[in-house]
């Protein structure tokens, strides 16, 4: 019945490969599944000091809570839990990354230096659209497969953005690098985070003496002690990262009216957009809606819902006007010119569209007009 308790009575077996290391708050442990024939990470919460385990058990449980919400390429993946509140304690059984931390990684492959940082930078943006802090920002968490990979990990220390309650947990940290102005006046957030992977690789920068590291000038800002000065986000960072990248890509002149046509009649959409909307740049998720968007009026000359076009692009709140005449068209045919582009190519669609719809005027929630209701 609907709301019932179902029992998997089986236990699951794993076999002990060899020990990881023993942190302050666990001990971490290679396993493998023989039946699939794979290894996992399993992450036991254990810590050094036994009168802390009842004291932390919630926090271990807030690292569950935190790392399901999350599911990126650049973000260690989690695929079970066990929890024992009796025995507080409990195990995460996550990713297993075959490779280095990032420090060794770049040091024997110095010509990967600029792809891992952008790796790096995607895989913020997404903690950052989530709203989750790492708060732990160090080599040894930040991994790079044999592949190439980057991998984010341990989220011990991670939290939703809600500062004001603990702010001192969140500085008390024993950092690795100078801590910015940010913390004189109780500030941690993104872009604190940003400032610190900007020391991480300034300081592997600097230890290996890198002269190919292609974004000197942005990372010199990322560094920044001035909170107002530096960047504000890792999602303007990665803007500016396409823009200077986007000189090397090119587009035909077929490739570049597809778009003109689409992002013409989509800017044209809004009348205006709230300031704490934020744009959407998950692309693979924006393409998807988009073909939805098609698949809903395909059978109509103009699109049926101009709102559904404008929330592939938008998360948050937006007014727009009702009687644009937007072609199916014209829809597909950018529909089908950015699934097919590269990955770096989409970006610099993107990033081209958020340019359009930067000139959109935007509007405060909060602030009320002169009509009496």
């Amino acid at each position: 019945m609907k709301g019932e308790l179902i029992q998997f009575l089986r236990t699951k077996d794993y076999k002990f490969i060899e020990e990881i290391g023993q942190g302050g708050t666990g001990r971490t442990v290679l396993l493998e599944d023989e039946i699939i024939n794979e290894r996992f990470v399993c992450k036991k919460y254990s810590p050094f000091y036994d009168e802390h385990k009842k004291l932390f058990f919630n926090n271990f449980k807030d690292e569950i809570k935190l790392l399901h919400l999350l599911y990126h390429q650049n973000i260690v993946r989690v695929f079970n839990y066990y929890l024992y509140p009796e025995e507080h304690t409990g195990y995460i059984l996550m990713e297993f990354v075959k490779g280095q931390n990032i420090a060794s990684f770049l040091k024997d492959n110095p010509d990967k230096i600029n792809d891992v940082f952008k790796q790096t930078i995607d895989g913020f943006i997404h903690l950052e659209s989530a709203k989750i802090l790492h708060r732990d920002i160090r080599p040894d968490n930040i991994l790079v497969s044999e592949k190439g990979i980057v991998k984010i990990i341990d989220f011990g220390f991670s939290k939703k953005i809600d500062f004001e309650s603990d702010f001192d947990k969140s500085i008390s940290l024993n950092w690795r690098y100078s801590p910015p102005n940010d913390f004189d006046e109780k500030i941690y957030d993104f872009r604190t985070e940003l400032y610190f992977i900007g020391k991480l690789f300034e300081e592997i920068i600097k230890e290996n003496d890198f002269q190919n590291f292609a974004y000197k000038e942005l990372l010199k800002n990322m560094v920044d002690a001035d909170y107002n000065s530096r960047i504000a986000s890792f999602f303007d960072l990665n803007r500016r990262i396409i823009s200077e990248s986007t000189p090397e890509i090119s587009f035909t002149s077929q490739e570049k009216k597809v778009y003109q046509s689409f992002a013409s009649d989509l800017q044209s959409v809004f009348s205006n957009i709230d300031i704490d909307a934020e744009y959407i740049s998950d692309i693979q998720k924006i393409i998807k809606e988009i073909e939805e968007v098609h698949k809903n009026s395909i059978l109509e000359e103009n699109l049926q819902s101009q709102n559904s076009l404008a929330r592939c692009f938008i998360k948050g709140n937006f007014r727009y006007w009702k009687n644009r005449d937007i072609k199916v068209d014209t829809v597909y045919a950018f529909s089908k010119f950015i699934s097919s582009a590269s990955k770096e190519r989409q970006k610099v669609i993107l990033n081209n569209l958020w340019q359009r719809l930067d000139n959109i005027e935007r509007s405060d929630p909060n602030e009320k007009d002169d009509l009496p209701f």
